[in-house]
């Protein structure tokens, strides 16, 4: 087990520009340095013009759906990266994917507009939010959704897309997180809030301040932990004492995506400025397990299948990784920007 880290140090703007400063200089040594990366099993490579925003695994793992910059939802094959449908765009860009099951995907975009896409008859089941959305989350059995617009959150059903709780949390979300049984949601705010409260969006709670925003929140499979991204670090809570335990990683800025894998045995981190490299990370020890293909530009998004076999990644440069992590780990030299 490693060691608990202690969160000191300064704060506030000033903080922030030097974390900038040091941003740059990073990139710079990074661009004359020897890494080594594994290479995507499948590389769906700049599908989405502008930028892949949002991936999501089926229930079985087999498909995979993606949402683009312009609003375009794509289902691709997990197994060979085949385009299997092509739905019908948003107005405005992908800001979550949601499977109901193997046939009826959810998704929505920035203006608010949510829909529920049969996969096999093009039907769609279309309900406007009426406002930006910036978060979206699943139950485990997929009945409901967790919804993040402005300062506020929404428990909906998923079948008849029926508002059942709403709550204003005060500051505009950032993210939001499900546990697996349904009973307890989590959401991080724009002024440093980490909250859990019920389905209900009531007994709300807060958590033990991060140093920096946590983002792409997720708890833990038996819902004792809660993990997010930040500035450089991975946050962990204890949910139950609300105290926060924060690890170090090898990226080299924000952290913009995290998940566990269904044994909790692993995790993702996907990084957005500089590297966005993507990492599997032992989560007992904290040890980097492979260090997988960083996206040429910002990442967006990272995600396990359901079954733990696949990762998955999408980045602002329009493309897809897909690895399959029960084939052997070969990676590849790298110099700079060039593979060998």
């Amino acid at each position: 087990m490693f060691r608990d880290e202690v969160r000191t140090g300064p704060s506030g703007p000033v903080f922030l520009c030097l974390q900038y400063i040091l941003l740059a200089l990073v990139s710079i040594v990074a661009g004359c340095s020897v890494t080594t990366r594994q290479p995507p099993t499948v590389l769906l490579s700049r599908v989405h013009p502008g930028g892949a925003q949002r991936i999501a695994f089926s229930p079985s793992g087999q498909q995979l759906a993606s949402g683009g910059l312009h609003g375009e939802v794509t289902v691709w094959s997990v197994d060979t990266g085949r385009e299997q449908q092509h739905l019908r765009a948003h107005r405005s860009r992908v800001r979550g994917l949601v499977w109901r099951d193997e046939k009826h995907l959810l998704s929505v975009d920035r203006s608010g507009e949510l829909r529920l896409h049969d996969i096999e008859t093009g039907r769609i089941r279309s309900v406007d939010l009426a406002g930006p959305v910036r978060a979206l989350a699943a139950s485990g059995d997929r009945h409901h959704i967790l919804l993040g617009q402005a300062s506020r959150v929404m428990w909906i059903e998923t079948e008849d897309l029926q508002v059942e709780a709403q709550a204003d949390i005060g500051s505009q979300v950032i993210s939001v997180a499900v546990e697996a049984d349904g009973e307890r949601v989590a959401a991080s705010t724009s002024d440093g809030r980490v909250l859990t409260g019920t389905s209900h969006l009531s007994g709300w709670r807060e958590l033990e301040r991060p140093p920096s925003d946590a983002n792409d929140l997720h708890f833990s499979p038996d819902g004792h932990m809660l993990l997010a991204g930040s500035w450089f670090r991975l946050l962990v809570w204890d949910v139950a004492s609300g105290a926060l335990q924060t690890r170090s990683t090898e990226h080299l800025g924000q952290v913009i995506s995290v998940d566990i894998s269904p044994d909790a045995k692993t995790w993702l981190s996907l990084g957005r400025q500089t590297d966005s490299s993507l990492y599997l990370i032992d989560a007992q020890s904290n040890r980097v397990l492979r260090r997988l293909q960083a996206h040429e530009l910002c990442g967006w998004q990272a995600r396990f299948s359901p079954d733990g076999r696949y990762a998955a990644s999408a980045g602002e440069e329009g493309s897809i990784h897909i690895y399959d992590l029960n084939a052997p780990y070969h990676p590849v030299t790298v110099w700079g920007d060039e593979s060998e």
